[in-house]
């Protein structure tokens, strides 16, 4: 017999939480990791938009029932056997996300801040930290490219301090 463990599942766009009640409808435990917005701490969004965990039981027919559960749009990987994780994956995010509800903290950057971009064609470049575009997570920051200040809207997540 097989020990049940946890598949991932791909949702249907902005359906994580659709198809995870629709997987517990099933008889199938769903985990939808959700982590508090910054913009209201009354939302919860997910902490990987459009993805969920099931707690499959393979010798059953667990994953018959969920693949064509509502908001599913299919097990990963989509092609070949669905890879079965172990309890402890899970359990290492859920205890992470009650250690810090809003998910791994961004660094805080002021204006002025010296920061390195870490992915991207600018890899690697120093430019200062300018302003917040969105809330979104763009932002402005200031390169010094020939003798010009050049601005350049990115995503925060690309920056690190320098």
């Amino acid at each position: 017999m097989a020990d049940p463990g946890w598949v991932v599942l791909r949702t249907q766009v902005r359906h994580e939480l659709f198809a995870a009640g629709a997987i517990d409808a099933r008889g199938v435990e769903s985990y939808a990791p959700l982590i508090t917005s910054k913009l209201t701490a009354a939302a919860r969004l997910p902490l990987f938009p459009g993805y969920l965990f099931a707690r499959v039981d393979t010798s059953t027919d667990d994953l018959l029932r969920i693949r064509s559960a509502p908001g599913v749009a299919y097990v990963l990987p989509r092609e070949g056997a669905p890879i079965v994780m172990p309890d402890v994956v899970v359990d290492i995010i859920r205890q992470r996300l009650s250690n810090c509800p809003e998910g791994v903290p961004r660094p805080e950057f002021r204006q002025g801040d010296r920061v390195q971009m870490i992915s991207g064609p600018f890899r690697w470049v120093d430019a200062v930290f300018d302003r917040r575009m969105s809330a979104a997570g763009r932002v402005r920051i200031l390169l010094e490219l020939a003798h010009r200040t050049i601005q350049l809207n990115i995503e925060e997540s690309q920056l690190q301090r320098a």
